[in-house]
């Protein structure tokens, strides 16, 4: 069987973990709770693609476009090259009148955001994908059948015009569609990564010390 290729995460450790990094052309799932990294790892993974002259997107449902690119700034991760979708609500939301409550969406506005990331998409054909507050997806459909038809259809939409994906929330959910699930945990000041599902590939098992530095995430060698 010849060897794998792989997607760097952009995080040396992680890429050990993985046996060489992801599978190219799959669905991850990054799941922590609020604060365990989540958006800095998907930073880190769409850093590695600008240095190794890729195409990347981010698609941010959580942080403002301005906010994400600071946010990456203070940590030295190079994202002047990714493409970032921003459909985080802007301040005149809260004035306008609609046909439809803001905290329940219609179906205008799901059709609306999800022509958005499918155009972007093809626009920017990107390698790599990273969607931030991934849970707020749900808020597109109207019941649990439905999100997961929308999300197992943007899986295959986002594979198939050759992107590596990883989705991140602070939520389990979705975790049987995707091909790999790192779970990211924060206990009392003690942070750890773990694998829990890879799904083609061997990895390295157990909960690993990790550290959020002021160079981003650091995965150590020795093992939690």
């Amino acid at each position: 069987m010849g060897q794998l290729t792989r997607v760097s995460t952009g995080i040396a450790g992680l890429d050990r973990i993985l046996i060489g990094g992801l599978i190219p052309e799959r669905v991850y799932l990054v799941h922590g709770p609020p604060g365990a990294g989540k958006t800095t790892l998907g930073m880190h993974f769409l850093a590695a693609g600008v240095s190794a002259g890729e195409r990347s997107l981010m698609i941010t449902f959580g942080e403002p476009e301005d906010h994400v690119r600071a946010d990456a700034a203070s940590i030295g991760l190079n994202m002047d090259g990714v493409h970032i979708l921003d459909l985080t609500p802007t301040s005149e939301t809260f004035f306008e009148t609609q046909t439809y409550d803001i905290f329940s969406p219609a179906e205008v506005e799901r059709e609306s955001i999800t022509a958005h990331i499918a155009k972007a998409i093809r626009d920017v054909k990107p390698s790599r994908i990273f969607v931030d507050s991934f849970s707020q997806f749900g808020n597109l459909a109207t019941d649990a059948f439905h999100h997961r038809r929308l999300a197992q259809s943007f899986f295959r939409f986002a594979t198939e015009q050759g992107a590596t994906l990883i989705v991140a929330s602070h939520e389990r959910e979705g975790a049987r569609d995707v091909d790999g699930v790192i779970h990211l945990e924060c206990v009392r000041d003690r942070r750890t990564i773990r694998i829990l599902k890879f799904r083609g590939s061997d990895f390295q098992p157990g909960h690993h010390l990790m550290r959020l530095t002021s160079s981003g995430i650091e995965v150590p060698s020795a093992a939690a």
